[in-house]
């Protein structure tokens, strides 16, 4: 068991930990002078998130995600926990928090990601090559999943518009759960490819996410102050 805890935490936090440093490594020092988000809040967000991240799993994995009612409700909850929490009012209107609704979701993830993994490693009869493979992309899932519907609404947040981004992570994650059905209910021919369907849907997202949502969020701040992006 304890090797098990021990595996599953590298393949949960690991990705989390990477994909922090690298997606934030642009808009902090020495990339900028003077950073765009404060390491102590996102690193604080962070924390909170892998503690609720505890939360929602140990809840969810009381219910049977198949059933499609579940999946939908859960996709919700989730995603309107991002939001009551990034919508508070020190939060509101300010740039920093979509790197904090990012670094926020990667929290969640990565202990979502590890419930996964480690679930997967202690009921899988025979842990060969695939169903190795397979455990490690479904933890990936789940950190690339909450990441960017964190960031998207932290970005609406920063917007002034947290409901109709909240409305596009729900949407995501409400996609990426219906797809998964097939492989939670029998993975078969046709659960494999709803799972690899929507890694491939998860990392574009996660990839527009970094290329396109958080440049253009800066530079919509640096313009309202009248200075213009590097980028």
């Amino acid at each position: 068991m304890n090797n098990a805890m021990l595996i599953a935490g590298v393949i949960g936090f690991a990705p989390a930990m990477i994909l922090m440093f690298w997606t934030l490594r642009d808009y902090t020092y020495p990339k900028v002078e003077k950073p765009y988000f404060e390491d102590k809040k996102a690193f604080g967000l962070f924390a909170v998130g892998m503690v609720i991240g505890v939360i929602i799993y140990s809840v969810q994995s009381w219910f049977a995600l198949e059933m499609v009612m579940i999946a939908l409700l859960f996709a919700l909850v989730e995603e309107l926990v991002k939001l009551v929490i990034l919508n508070f009012s020190r939060f509101q209107r300010k740039l920093d928090t979509s790197f904090y609704g990012l670094s926020f979701g990667l929290g969640i993830g990565s202990t979502m990601g590890f419930g996964a993994a480690f679930v997967g490693l202690q009921f899988v009869e025979a842990v060969n090559a695939w169903t190795a493979f397979i455990i490690v992309l479904l933890s990936l899932q789940l950190v690339l999943l909450s990441a960017s519907t964190g960031a998207t609404i932290g970005i609406g947040v920063t917007r002034g518009a947290p409901w109709s981004y909240f409305a596009q992570a729900t949407l995501l994650h409400l996609v990426f759960n219906l797809l998964m059905i097939p492989f939670y209910t029998n993975p078969d021919i046709l659960g494999y490819v709803g799972f690899f369907v929507s890694l491939g849907i998860l990392v574009a997202y996660y990839a527009y996410v970094q290329k396109k949502m958080l440049p253009r969020v800066v530079e919509e701040g640096l313009s309202k102050l009248g200075v213009k992006s590097k980028g």
